[in-house]
């Protein structure tokens, strides 16, 4: 895991409920780089962050930008070490863009969420981590199979298209008997989609199920597979992860 890599920021529209993604955070040789990105310009009633008021500029600086900052629990908190466990990180993995990607630096005052995208090597390979959404959403008796998932177990995709909410939801369900147990974030499930479709041999499967943890960090799945090199370029070209400057 490379805490270099950049993270995204993806903001939900309160009307439409649609994800779009509206920044992108870096970490430099000497701090942090924050750039707007092309989905802000296209988000409908986005209002730019606090301090960061112009889209068409570039921002940087020696400390972490206060909006990434405050979605970091503290290390003095006593429940910190439960929560990286709950992560699925290691102490030297556990760098504030790695927190933030893995945890999605939610608060509950906003509709923001912090990821990283499927990152895809020059092999065509890929291994992508994310935490199952919607548990709580889940019928009775799915809540019970959540109970006896484990390490290894294999997962299914499904796409939802009749879901009334989200016609571009993918659900994640387990087999023998076929049940749904939770759904991809919204905020992948365009690019998780495209692999479906561009990989021959995707897989998901569970990484690390914490039954204490909360619903949003219970089931950690791992996403792997193999996209032909010629085809990582379509993956790559989404306007709305590009930088506006």
């Amino acid at each position: 895991m490379n805490g270099s890599n950049p993270v995204f920021l993806a903001w939900q529209s309160p009307e439409s409920r649609e994800w779009h993604v509206v920044g992108a955070l870096s970490e430099t040789g000497s701090g942090y780089e924050f750039h707007y990105t092309k989905g802000a310009l296209r988000a409908e009633k986005f209002v730019p962050f606090s301090g960061m008021d112009n889209i068409n500029k570039s921002y940087v600086s020696e400390e972490l930008f206060p909006l990434f900052y405050n979605r970091l629990l503290s290390q003095r908190r006593p429940e910190y070490p439960k929560f990286i466990e709950w992560l699925g990180l290691k102490n030297s993995e556990a760098t504030p863009l790695n927190i933030l990607a893995r945890s999605g630096g939610m608060r509950g005052t906003d509709q923001l969420q912090v990821f990283r995208r499927v990152e895809i090597k020059k092999s065509g390979e890929f291994e992508h981590f994310f935490f199952a959404h919607g548990l709580s959403h889940m019928t009775e008796s799915a809540q019970k199979r959540i109970e006896l998932l484990a390490q290894g177990d294999k997962l299914f995709l499904c796409l939802d298209c009749q879901n009334d909410n989200d016609s571009k939801a993918i659900l994640i369900r387990v087999d023998n008997p076929v049940e749904a147990i939770g759904y991809c974030p919204r905020y992948l499930a365009k690019d998780i989609q495209k692999l479906m479709r561009l990989s021959s041999n995707i897989s998901i499967s569970v990484e690390s199920v914490s039954q204490d943890a909360p619903s949003n960090y219970r089931i950690l799945c791992k996403l792997e597979g193999v996209v032909e090199p010629g085809l990582v370029k379509e993956l790559e070209e989404q306007d709305e992860y590009k930088h506006t400057v």
